[in-house]
């Protein structure tokens, strides 16, 4: 069984402007019992994100500066899709992470369900 390309589409939509700050959107998207282990080590559920993402409306996106890179999808159950990829920052100076996601479809909608970012060893490591 093939993984639904818009998981991938979704997860590049977070990352860009307006979506990642349109509180609709966040709604749709997050699952009610999201969580996020973030790269930094703090732990956010959906509420935490939709303040923090909306309350950036005026901060650029990241979209400019971020590359979705390794992408991979792996079919974890019916209708349950782990997603991984590396987030690569243009510039040379920042750190790439690793990133995991969980998306789960509920009454035909994809919704994010986990998410863990990784601070990624250094290249050439």
């Amino acid at each position: 069984m093939a993984v639904d390309p818009r998981i991938v589409e979704l997860e590049l939509a977070l990352l860009e402007a307006p979506t990642r700050s349109d509180p609709d959107f966040l709604d749709a998207v997050l699952d009610d019992g999201m969580i996020e282990f973030g790269k930094s080590g703090y732990v956010y559920d959906k509420r935490s994100i939709l303040t923090a993402l909306t309350a950036s409306k005026d901060q650029p996106a990241p979209d400019d500066s971020l590359e979705m890179t390794d992408i991979r999808t792996v079919l974890l159950a019916a209708e349950v899709v782990l997603l991984t990829y590396r987030l690569r920052p243009r510039m040379e100076s920042a750190i790439a992470s690793l990133r995991s996601s969980i998306w789960q479809r509920s009454d035909g909608d994809w919704r994010l369900v986990f998410h863990q970012g990784t601070p990624a060893a250094p290249a050439g490591t």
